[in-house]
This record gives C-alpha cells, structure tokens and sequence, in this order.
C-alpha cells in the first residue's frame, strides 16, 4: 500500500542527472516529489503541469522528479519536455520508489518540513493537481493560477 497523507516519508539520497546529490532531510521547507517514468504516457501528460508549480512555486517548495529510467533516458525527457527541476535517478534498483511504496506512475507526494507526508496523487487527476496547486499557493501566500488555462485534458487518465 502506498504511502497516505500522515505518514512518515523516508529520507533517501539520490543522484541528479548532473551529479549533484539530493536528501529531504538535507532540505528545508516543503519538497513535492514526483515518481515517473520517461516512457509512462501519463507521466508525459502530467510533467509539464510539475514543471508549471515549480515555476509558480519554486521559492517555497523543492521540486523533484525521481525517474525510473536510466540517466540518459532522464536527461532526454527533461530536454524534450523543458523541465527545469532536478531529475534525480531512481534506477536500476528503484530503491527509493520501493521505500515510498510507489505503484503507479506518476506519484505525487508534498512532503511537510518534518518530512510527514501532506499530499499524495496517482496517475493524473486534474482535481489532485487543483487542490496541489492551491495548497501550494496558500504556502506562498498568494492565489492560485489556473493551472489548465486554454488547455483540454482529461479529468483523469491511469498510470
């Protein structure tokens, strides 16, 4: 069973595609981890709408994507997408994913300063990225922007 809003998220370290290591406990303030993989059509649908928080909130919140794939595989979906937050290596072992009991991709978990996990989302729900991005922008202390403007997408759509 995956990890739920209440639990204790573990604390790992982890390696970008450029080399730098990454631990939350390492960070302060809020961190919204994102598991995927680079071939997961969801995952390719839900990406860019990361990248639009961390561009709306990336002075109150770490962002990260842990990737299921190899480095290479990593760095050409980062390029291919314009993803400008850290893509950290989950892969071969998928060590991190298996200690967040990871089952589908995407997950999206909003960890808390003390490390408590404050949100979690599956696959893609365009309502769990709304009550994200207004979480988000409470923190901030602004409202929040309409994530979807001018956009189609689903309402959901599996991992």
């Amino acid at each position: 069973m995956p990890l739920k809003v209440g639990d204790s998220a573990p604390n790992f370290e982890l390696s970008d595609i450029e080399g730098n290591f990454y631990s939350p406990e390492r960070v302060h303030g809020k961190k919204l981890l994102v598991f995927y993989k680079t071939t997961c059509p969801t995952c390719q649908l839900t990406l860019p709408f990361v990248e639009k928080l961390y561009q709306l909130y990336r002075n109150h919140v770490s962002v990260w994507g842990i990737v299921q794939d190899p480095e290479q595989e990593a760095f050409k979906f980062a390029q291919k997408y314009n993803l400008n937050f850290p893509q950290l290596i989950d892969y071969p072992g998928y060590e991190v994913s298996m200690e967040y009991r990871v089952q589908v991709v995407p997950t999206l978990y909003l960890l808390e300063e003390g490390g408590g996990v404050e949100f979690v989302s599956n696959s893609f729900v365009k309502a769990d990225l709304k009550k994200l991005n207004e979480l988000l922008a409470s923190f901030a202390g602004i409202p929040p922007l309409d994530l979807f403007a001018g956009q189609s997408v689903p309402e959901q759509k599996p991992g």
